[in-house]
């Protein structure tokens, strides 16, 4: 386990819906921001083509509703809770809103399971990550404390470093493993003989000892300082035959992590990035809360 001094100050930006499902969301929000130095913005976004009468009454609702959670922040010794109500179209807001306070990462809960693509990913999660850039935490279960352990998928791309990289920023006391999938190719999955698997095998395995090598050795140079150094060799890789997706929620229901972790290109949607659909499947499918995290613009 590593264990740097603290977790450092975050700066988050809690997308709030007034219902249940994101009041997950902010208490996974609040307790990511205890303590000196972090900040908490609840945002909620009234719709802009509601009919004037309507949204008052609603906003007024709303105003209500983000006093309350602002003053539970608060007696949850988060210093610094700001409650802003705008309208528009979510995923703007999201985006412009968390620009303004500066936010390190946007936090949001799922809405309904039957239709968790066509309501977060085809729309909010996605686009805050296409045209955002920003760090995403979709959170689906009730937090217990702190993650404790955290599985993060990599492929070797920058974003994926990025990826590694800000887990051991932002969550020092978790156990982490790394995993990733070697075996791309339709026939090599379906037809390879054992001896040409166990190459691929040790040639990932390699790779992925080195991905972490550098990673340490940028440790310094990125800000991250001399205990992360300890903290990645403390790191467990994982290498499996397999499709990525398969492999990551393979990965995840064997560990059972309280976070999964991937990278994501964000460019041109998730479908078409590296780890994109990857990225996509995971954000539906995992049995627990998911960040995405896309490259540095």
């Amino acid at each position: 386990m590593s264990d740097p001094e603290k977790m450092p100050p975050l700066r988050v930006l809690a997308g709030m819906d007034l219902t249940e499902r994101s009041r997950n969301a902010f208490a996974r929000a609040v307790e990511l921001t205890r303590g000196p130095g972090a900040s908490l913005t609840l945002l909620h976004v009234t719709c802009d083509v509601m009919p004037e009468q309507v949204a008052s009454v609603h906003e007024t609702y709303a105003r209500e509703v983000l006093h309350d959670l602002m003053v539970r922040a608060r007696s949850e010794e988060v210093a610094n809770v700001a409650p802003v109500l705008v309208r528009g179209r979510d995923f703007e807001a999201i985006i412009t809103e968390a620009r303004k306070a500066g936010a390190d990462l946007v936090v949001i809960g799922t809405h309904r399971p039957s239709s968790l693509m066509q309501d977060m990913l085809g729309k909010t999660a996605d686009r805050v990550l296409r045209h955002g850039g920003l760090p995403l935490l979709l959170v689906k279960e009730k937090p217990a404390g702190p993650y404790g352990s955290i599985l993060v998928a990599v492929d070797f791309s920058p974003a994926s470093r990025r990826a590694l990289e800000l887990t051991l920023r932002w969550f020092p006391q978790a156990r982490i493993a790394v995993v990733t999938a070697y075996g791309t190719a339709r026939r090599s999955l379906l037809g390879e003989d054992a001896q040409a698997r166990e190459a691929a095998a040790e040639t990932r395995r390699l790779a992925l000892k080195g991905f972490l090598e550098e990673v340490r050795q940028g440790a310094g140079a990125r800000g991250l300082g001399e205990a992360f150094e300890a903290a990645i060799a403390q790191v467990t890789p994982i290498v499996e035959h397999g499709w990525a997706e398969d492999v990551i929620l393979k990965a995840a229901e064997e560990r059972k992590p309280d976070l999964v972790v991937v990278g994501t290109h964000a460019r041109a949607g998730l479908q078409h990035a590296v780890l994109g659909s990857v990225a996509e499947w995971v954000l539906t499918e995992a049995p627990c809360d998911v960040l995405a995290i896309p490259p540095e613009s």
